[in-house]
């Protein structure tokens, strides 16, 4: 009976104790997470050094498919990727997935392949000075990925609508196929189209379509129609409709289903689950469950700056009310190193318990990388 009895002591005190030992919130463990899941590398023009890119490296060996989740419009991040298409290449990586539109990914292959590609795109710049004719391709920067790839025999897949700003260029590329005698025939109806090149008449387009021969010429104005209901209705679910359909006809055609792509697109794009900005299901979330049918991995990174600059003035994002990026990550700035952190272990242990704000929580649950930028962008 006295066995029994403390038998029972015991099992009450071991039950008291366990209750009363504190479970680690979820900041605790992110905090630890961070403590011993980041690492950095540093990067001055030449090729990054450091454990951290020995990591990003490490990303191409082993998945089918990378996603650099990029902030937009940075010379700095351009000359990284450049880095980075070398390491993906080294491992065996064939293509390119970046967020232009399928005729304009074709335009930077050709011109590419040019005997002087950054004297070509100067040339298409001068003809519209104050515009930018290819979203996120215009910098001596951008132009070196292009080469970079044309050199290595990247294919460059363009998955995206045709950016507004690039309508111009698309709708003279498509008059000049015509021969004299139709160009004569059609001058007011293109006259017509770049007098409003920004919302161009649909009918018109249809008209100058019926009289281009080019499959890809006739493809092209097809997504301008797409493309300018797009940006009317705001239309944000046509979109990612339109990024997995351009996607799903490049990849349907390879002859391996295990080809391994390396993308390079906005950071909301590539987000597992629901787009960060839109709520919706984008391409991310599409290749990420193509990984999984195909028995491979997916592996994405979600890159961002603390600091930008504007006519002189500079932006701490940590003192903003309205962040775009979470501040536990923000704190991590370096001026001189570029801070990688592996999220991929922490997911399982979240409770959730609200010590982490919203954003963080989404970013933990939607990337598996966060990569913080030196740079103060302009």
């Amino acid at each position: 009976m006295r066995k029994v009895i403390l038998a029972i002591i015991l099992f009450v005190f071991t039950i008291s104790f366990s209750q009363s030992k504190k479970k680690s919130t979820d900041e605790e463990k992110l905090t630890k997470c961070i403590a011993e899941n980041t690492n950095y590398f540093v990067f001055n023009g030449q090729r990054p050094e450091g454990k951290a890119w020995e990591i990003i490296e490490n990303l191409f060996a082993q998945n089918q498919f990378v996603a650099w989740g990029e902030y937009h419009n940075s010379p700095l991040l351009s000359e990284l990727t450049t880095y980075a298409l070398e390491s993906a290449w080294k491992n065996g990586y064939k293509t390119w997935c970046v967020e232009v539109s399928p005729f304009v990914a074709s335009e930077l292959m050709h011109i590419g392949k040019s005997e002087n590609p950054l004297h070509t795109f100067t040339e298409i710049a001068q003809k519209r000075p104050k515009f930018t004719t290819f979203p996120f391709f215009e910098t001596k920067d951008d132009i070196s990925m292009v080469t970079t790839a044309n050199h290595l025999g990247y294919a460059v897949w363009g998955i995206d609508q045709e950016f507004q700003m690039s309508f111009p260029y698309c709708l003279e590329k498509a008059y000049e196929s015509l021969p004299e005698r139709k160009q004569r025939k059609m001058k007011a109806v293109y006259d017509s189209l770049q007098s409003k090149w920004w919302n161009p008449d649909a009918i018109l387009l249809d008209r100058l379509k019926k009289e281009v021969k080019q499959h890809n010429l006739r493809n092209m104005l097809e997504d301008i129609k797409i493309s300018k209901e797009i940006y009317y209705y705001s239309d944000n679910q046509k979109r990612a409709d339109l990024m997995k359909t351009n996607f799903y006809r490049y990849y349907n055609a390879l002859k391996n289903e295990n080809e391994k792509i390396f993308f390079k697109m906005g950071s909301n794009h590539l987000a597992k689950g629901m787009n960060l900005e839109t709520n919706i299901y984008d391409i991310g979330n599409a290749v990420y469950e193509l990984s999984q049918k195909n028995k491979t991995k997916f592996s994405n990174i979600y890159l961002m700056v603390r600091y930008t600059e504007e006519k002189g003035v500079i932006t701490d994002d940590m003192e903003e009310t309205n962040n775009q990026n979470p501040k536990v990550f923000s704190k991590l700035y370096a001026k001189d190193k570029w801070f990688l952190v592996d999220l991929t272990s922490l997911r399982l242990k979240m409770r959730y318990d609200n010590t982490l704000t919203p954003d963080t929580y989404k970013i933990i649950e939607k990337y598996d990388y966060v990569l913080v930028s030196p740079e103060v962008l302009k």
